[in-house]
């Protein structure tokens, strides 16, 4: 928990969180739907700001506990939010709502349920980005089963995951009855980073080095969406 707690001392960190704090309201209760670890909800809290969260997944809501048996999360499905009608002023969704088979649909009507008219998603998204790109066709032949069966490698697995193009997400959220207000591209060193290794500081849990913080940076400046790891939206629901 430690080590993870380090990622808001990273520059791509530093930014996100200068977003959360300019949309979050800190006079009203706030949830993090799949929370995980909880990193960005610790820090919230430390900051003075009232967040409550929830995981599938009971296993790192018990390391939560463990680190600090205080701290309010419990498990739960994002998809059957366990609150009533109108229970916060705010929902963050950091990296959750790509990994639904059946689309994001349903969570995000769930948190457009829990939050109070003129209450604030802040919903972040992976994108497809440029370094991805070049990489996939070495990501097909890695992944590809026949291929590694011929090689007599061990079958590869990952977790699925959506890809939303941001215009795209945007009619979504708008269609389910949300206003998006604002977009933003981000962490594009992690981008960076994805794309080899090589460009990782080995000191640290998981930033770039030097040198990918270097690329990132021009990268957010000259190529700013095609080269974003992350797309955050902000999104106000409806006042009727």
């Amino acid at each position: 928990m430690e080590e993870i707690l380090e990622i808001f001392s990273y520059e791509r960190v530093k930014k996100q969180m200068e977003i959360f704090l300019r949309f979050l309201p800190k006079n009203q209760k706030i949830l993090e739907g799949g929370c995980g670890l909880a990193p960005y909800l610790i820090r919230l809290r430390q900051l003075g700001y009232d967040v409550e969260g929830i995981d599938y997944n009971a296993e790192p809501i018990q390391k939560v506990l463990n680190f600090d048996p205080t701290l309010p999360v419990k498990v739960g499905d994002v998809m059957a939010i366990p609150y009533p009608d109108q229970s916060f002023g705010g929902y963050i969704s950091l990296g959750v709502i790509e990994h639904f088979t059946e689309g994001p649909v349903k969570a995000i009507r769930e948190a457009f349920r829990v939050l109070k008219p003129g209450g604030i998603f802040l919903v972040m998204v992976p994108q497809n980005h440029l370094f991805m790109q070049i990489q996939a066709p070495i990501r097909f032949f890695k992944r590809n089963s026949f291929l590694r069966k011929i090689f007599r490698k061990p079958l590869d697995t990952h977790y699925w995951e959506q890809y939303f193009k941001k215009e795209e997400l945007k009619k979504t959220l708008e269609q389910k009855g949300f206003e998006v207000r604002h977009i933003f591209p981000l962490d594009h060193s992690a981008a960076v980073l994805s794309f080899s290794g090589f460009f990782r500081d080995k000191n640290t849990f998981d930033e770039a080095s030097p040198l990918g913080l270097k690329i990132g940076r021009w990268c957010e400046k000259n190529l700013p969406w095609i080269t974003a790891a992350q797309i955050l939206l902000i999104c106000y629901k409806k006042e009727k």
